[in-house]
């Protein structure tokens, strides 16, 4: 399939979950990630937001709000260990809205992660939404899908195709989207990774 092609169908059904209901994302004025994060990540609990969402589209979204920039600039390094192999570094301007999960930031940074919830199919067989994902979702390099789908009784990478109804994609890799604003977030100041792509979308209208 034409990547633009599969771009264009995400958009799609990204525009169509934002209009659902938002009483189907969760709302928690700090960050709830798992302890697993970096110890460095800690101070900044209370400085995050957690959106957990349940529509067409799910995982967790955690936004983390810098003021300073010398704050931000420590935290970076840290941020960077929890992107997934393989997966880009997204460059938003500030203010920057989440269709999927209906929030704003000023500025900082957004990390979406897989929902870590359980998916039940009508066969009995239970499914984790969260790592350790199946071989059967890895690229032959290792490399995890952005979103999978369930079928016959495992994940499979999202081909991005039309889904069945009653089907989500669930989110697999942790992607971390960057929020600048040249000031707190100032490109020119710190290091990007050099092995993972760069989706700019500072300029998208």
């Amino acid at each position: 399939m034409k990547a633009w092609f599969r771009v264009g169908l995400i958009s799609a059904l990204t525009v169509f979950v934002s209009t659902l209901a938002f009483s189907r994302v969760t709302v928690s004025n700090t960050g709830n990630w798992p302890d697993s994060w970096p110890e460095e990540l800690e101070r900044y609990r209370t400085q995050a937001r957690t959106f957990g969402v349940g529509h067409g589209i799910q995982e967790t979204v955690y936004e983390i709000h810098f003021h300073k920039r010398g704050e931000f600039e420590q935290a970076w390094p840290h941020i960077l260990k929890l992107k997934s192999k393989g997966a880009p570094l997204i460059l938003q301007k500030s203010p920057s809205t989440y269709n999927v999960s209906g929030s704003t930031a000023e500025t900082g940074v957004r990390i979406l992660c897989p929902s870590g919830g359980v998916l039940g199919l009508p066969d009995g067989t239970r499914l984790e939404a969260g790592p350790p994902w199946p071989e059967s979702v890895r690229s032959p390099s290792g490399e995890i899908p952005e979103y999978v789908v369930p079928k016959e009784g495992n994940w499979v990478p999202f081909d991005g195709k039309e889904l069945t109804t009653g089907i989500f994609l669930h989110r697999a890799r942790i992607d971390i989207v960057l929020i600048t604003d040249g000031k707190v977030v100032d490109l020119n100041r710190i290091p990007l990774p050099p092995d993972s792509p760069i989706i700019d979308r500072r300029f998208v209208k």
